[in-house]
């Protein structure tokens, strides 16, 4: 197992694609909480984000390790060449290491009016099976 991700919206945990994806998973690992340097959050639909490079913004999120079989499932949550883009980029860990992980930038021009802003991240879902249900 060996290939870093970093994830920002329903992958992290308590959220609903952690606990079908991840959660339990012998092929995934948490290692940190993390920020990506020069990536900005945006609420691209009502029930998930999507991080699109922007110089001088930031975007929290998590790092996991993953074997290539999960990475190849992600690819497919994330309609890999289509919705998303899957590139390398830098991530600082909460530890304070720097690392190269996977991220999935959103392929579409957001609307701005949807920005998460960093003071409100890192993101959680609205419904009733994100981390930010009551």
């Amino acid at each position: 197992m060996g290939e870093l991700v970093f994830v920002y919206g329903t992958l992290m945990r308590g959220e609903g694609n952690y606990r079908r994806f991840f959660q339990g998973n012998p092929e995934v690992e948490f290692v940190d909480e993390g920020v990506a340097e020069g990536l900005g959050l945006y609420n691209v639909t009502k029930y998930y984000p999507g991080a699109v490079r922007e110089e001088g913004a930031f975007t929290k999120g998590e790092v996991f390790r993953v074997s290539r079989r999960v990475l190849r499932k992600l690819d497919r949550l994330e309609d890999e060449g289509d919705l998303y883009i899957r590139q390398k980029m830098q991530v600082r860990l909460k530890s304070g290491t720097t690392v190269e992980a996977w991220v999935y930038l959103w392929n579409r021009r957001p609307d701005p009016r949807t920005r998460v802003w960093e003071n409100e991240q890192p993101w959680c879902s609205p419904g009733p099976t994100g981390k930010g249900a009551v």
